[in-house]
């Protein structure tokens, strides 16, 4: 959606959050904050990323994805370049791997994630389907402008899996408007209704692949089947399984910051989980 955005619209490009993606966030924070806690050099860590999605493969050698080493090495010529992800597979690719080595992960013991960064909300389970990236920030927003938690589902408007959706909800003083796009098509109809002045919006999320993250192109194909629209209502479950429905309850997120990132959108947090070109 990026590449599609900057080379089809690139008079809209600056309207693009800054934000990296999950895995780019989690690549830098890994090479930095996890390194300096466990006492290792960031060269000395190889990060691999698992994702239903094939152009995060492209995604990890771009220029801004080296950002943990420039934070220690800095920028000048010959300074030591280091991915922040070093290599990424898909889901489907991952499957073929446990199948070829006979391994039945539903006979396996389920255990927890390694910490620092083991703990998820369940606002980042839903990250995976169209609508989740916005409903889990409007969440987060709305405990910054009010400060109370709204009811974890106050936002369900946004899910659903047309190819475009709209909603508005009351924040503050102010009505957000929305809309979530779920497809590259529905996309370029959502560019073209804005750039002649037939939408306007004040928080847009799209999604390249229709369902989002759960139907994309490195997913496991299941007979000829579009799955997106059967692992997207299992997102929605786990979310409302979790403890923590919001991503500023988080521990280890709240950790990160007190030690080691300081205040969002500082300079070290801007250096790490934002792109800069």
């Amino acid at each position: 959606w990026v590449s599609f955005l900057k080379t089809q619209y690139p008079q809209l490009a600056d309207h693009l959050s800054t934000a990296k993606s999950p895995q780019q966030m989690f690549g830098a924070v890994t090479k930095s904050y996890f390194a300096e806690t466990i006492g290792v050099e960031p060269d000395k860590i190889c990060s691999i990323s698992i994702m239903p999605c094939v152009s995060k493969k492209r995604e990890a050698t771009l220029s801004d994805m080296y950002s943990a080493g420039e934070l220690k090495n800095g920028t000048a010529q010959g300074a030591k370049r280091i991915p922040d992800v070093d290599i990424v597979l898909t889901t489907r690719e991952l499957a073929r791997m446990i199948r070829a080595e006979h391994i039945a992960p539903d006979l396996l013991t389920e255990e927890a994630f390694d910490s620092p960064l083991g703990e998820s909300s369940g606002a980042g389970v839903i990250f995976g389907v169209t609508g989740g990236v916005m409903e889990a920030a409007l969440r987060t927003a709305y405990y910054c402008v009010e400060g109370v938690n709204p009811p974890p589902d106050a936002f369900s408007d946004v899910r659903g899996f047309e190819g475009r959706k709209e909603a508005s909800f009351r924040l503050g003083d102010r009505t957000l408007r929305t809309c979530t796009v779920s497809g590259l098509k529905n996309a370029r109809d959502l560019m073209e209704d804005i750039l002649r002045g037939e939408a306007e919006y004040d928080f847009v999320e799209v999604m390249a692949c229709p369902g989002g993250c759960v139907g994309g192109g490195g997913q496991p194909i299941t007979d000829g089947f579009e799955m997106a629209d059967v692992r997207g209502p299992k997102l929605y479950q786990l979310d409302e399984k979790r403890p923590l429905r919001f991503s500023h309850e988080n521990p280890e997120v709240a950790k990160l910051y007190e030690d080691y990132l300081g205040a969002p959108l500082g300079e070290k947090s801007h250096a790490l989980l934002h792109t800069h070109g």
